[in-house]
């Protein structure tokens, strides 16, 4: 059986920093990609789809994005899987196609072909009716690490059950686990919607026959969110920053399609020609969506400071280099931020 495993789709969720005019462009994507999936489920001869929660982000979505969904899992034909997750705990599913399985309380379990998929909402009955000669996966959502997390589940007493793959939801990056031989998959989002979930988004392929189960992650959407650094220290001119930032970007793998979060750091001299906004509008051009996050540092020269006639500046440094308990590496960055702090400047704590 050839399985494709997927969650957190969010559909209706949207990324507010973002102007309007974009966002309206990720969502119809979005919209396009959930098209695709299934078209692309149904011609490679996927057997069955698992949606492990946060279908919706809420249950307010809107009628276009619910007829868009139903509509391609009717045509898809084949057997959907659904457990809830945490955002859409509260949706109520009506007129929703035949194949378009929910497993619930009422419903904890189905067979498909020789395969049981499983929901721990009924425990009782998994482990009264869980059969070892049979194939089986268990639909989880859920954080399994963090128990301070709202959505926790301790999996201590389930992780004993020999299942054949566990499928999991909830976090929103491709992560995986091995207990007692099973593995736990998380299959991240299947595209993102924020800085908060940067990296390659996408599905689970899982093959699953008589003797072994074999998965794989495989990338889907087409925009990712990345968040990178560019160090300018030692770059004296707007041209020069820029030629910086295109390398930078280039080599930790940006696209033209991608949104981006490029964060300046390092020293830059007091005379360097910087302007954020012309940076910036460099940029726009070349990338989906770029945003600057300032994080450079004006470099101060002490050494400037220290003869200064009548100075705050300098009586400042000469107080703190005359501190005994102090080690030069404490009063250079005491200094530093001093210095920081009379120019009006950002502090480097």
């Amino acid at each position: 059986m050839k399985i494709l495993h997927t969650a957190d789709i969010h559909l209706g969720a949207k990324n507010s920093r973002i102007p309007i005019d974009k966002q309206s462009i990720i969502k119809s994507e979005n919209l396009m990609m959930i098209q695709n999936l299934f078209d692309m489920a149904y011609k490679d001869d996927y057997d069955v789809v698992l949606i492990c929660g946060d279908l919706f982000h809420t249950k307010n979505v809107t009628q276009k994005v619910k007829n868009n969904f139903f509509d391609n899992v009717k045509n898809f034909s084949r057997p959907v899987i659904y457990i809830k997750g945490n955002h859409d705990e509260n949706f109520e599913f009506e007129n929703i196609p035949n194949n378009f399985i929910v497993l619930n309380e009422m419903k904890p379990y189905i067979e498909i072909n020789g395969v049981i998929f499983w929901t721990i909402l009924q425990k009782e009955i998994l482990f009264r009716d869980f059969d070892k000669s049979k194939k089986n996966i268990l639909l989880l959502h859920g954080d399994i690490e963090n128990s301070t997390d709202n959505d926790f589940v301790n999996i201590k007493d389930i992780n004993q059950i020999p299942f054949d793959y566990v499928a999991m939801g909830h976090i929103h990056q491709f992560k995986q686990y091995n207990f007692n031989n099973v593995p736990y998959v998380y299959s991240g989002s299947l595209f993102s919607n924020g800085f908060d979930e940067c990296g390659e988004k996408g599905f689970v392929e899982i093959n699953i026959d008589e003797k072994k189960t074999n998965y794989k992650f495989i990338p889907f959407s087409k925009r990712c969110y990345r968040i990178c650094e560019s160090d300018i220290t030692n770059i004296n001119s707007q041209k020069g920053i820029i030629d910086k930032i295109k390398n930078d970007l280039e080599n930790q793998g940006c696209k033209s399609c991608d949104l981006i979060k490029l964060i300046l750091t390092g020293y830059f001299e007091e005379n360097t020609d910087k302007n954020i906004n012309l940076i910036l509008d460099s940029f726009q051009s070349k990338y989906f969506y770029i945003e600057i996050e300032d994080k450079s540092k004006l470099k101060i020269n002490l050494e400037d400071y220290k003869n200064e006639k009548l100075s705050f500046k300098a009586e400042f440094i000469n107080l703190v280099e005359n501190k005994s308990e102090l080690d030069e590496k404490q009063k250079s960055k005491i200094c530093q931020i001093g210095i920081e702090a009379l120019k009006g400047e950002d502090l480097s704590i």
